[in-house]
């Protein structure tokens, strides 16, 4: 293969990668352009969609209760698998006698808390991700067209800049691709203790109507 064809196939996959990123790096539609991820952006999770029943709000502060409290502290970490936590919210539901109902529901709340604390920081960083992600779509963009510019065969000083125009390319493009393999883990993050709430909310409604 001559070195002219190469540098010719170099841009043009200089041009592809171009139109790759700029589709990847598009925002889903009508929401935070800083958010990354495919999955819509839930800022705060409404205690209605996984509770029935008495509104926790209405049923006192979990933080008073020192058995509610623990328990909410035991399970809240993003370590804590849901199956874990089941267990614990059965061993739990076994020492209520009086009041169970109440102190189940006040569980909730608590878990409920600490779930959106630990996902507003999620989503915190992931819009980091998000921004420096953007940012570097616009540079390979903007490197892309340089290159372009340049004629393959070019010699000379201009030879020399699109010799250093292609490193800073790569350099940049292979920092994107970095991220946006990141980025496909860590938006299952918050999708993730969205899902396990929703196992634990089930599991306290089903020990309070015991």
């Amino acid at each position: 293969m001559s070195a002219k064809y190469s540098l010719a196939m170099t841009t043009l996959s200089a041009a592809a990668l171009v139109a790759a990123i700029s589709a990847r790096s598009a925002p889903p539609q009508a929401v935070d352009p800083d958010w990354p991820c495919q999955q819509r952006l839930v800022p705060k999770l409404a205690a209605a969609v996984y509770w029935n029943g008495p509104t926790p709000e209405d049923l006192g502060g979990w933080h008073a209760d020192p058995q509610v409290a623990g328990l909410v502290r035991r399970l809240a970490p993003r370590r804590v698998s849901t199956e874990e936590g089941l267990t614990q919210i059965a061993a739990f539901a076994r020492t209520l006698s009086g009041d169970r109902p109440r102190r189940l529901a006040l569980a909730f709340r608590g878990l409920l808390d600490e779930s959106d604390r630990e996902r507003a920081g999620l989503i915190e960083e992931l819009k980091e991700i998000g921004r420096r992600q953007r940012e570097l779509a616009d540079l390979v963009t903007s490197l892309g067209t340089e290159l372009k510019a340049i004629p393959p065969d070019a010699a000379g000083e201009a030879g020399a800049k699109r010799t250093d125009l292609q490193q800073r390319y790569d350099f940049t493009a292979r920092n994107f691709e970095e991220i946006q393999r990141t980025i496909r883990y860590a938006c299952e993050t918050p999708v993730a203790l969205d899902a396990r709430l929703g196992a634990w909310a089930r599991a306290l409604q089903q020990d309070a109507s015991q």
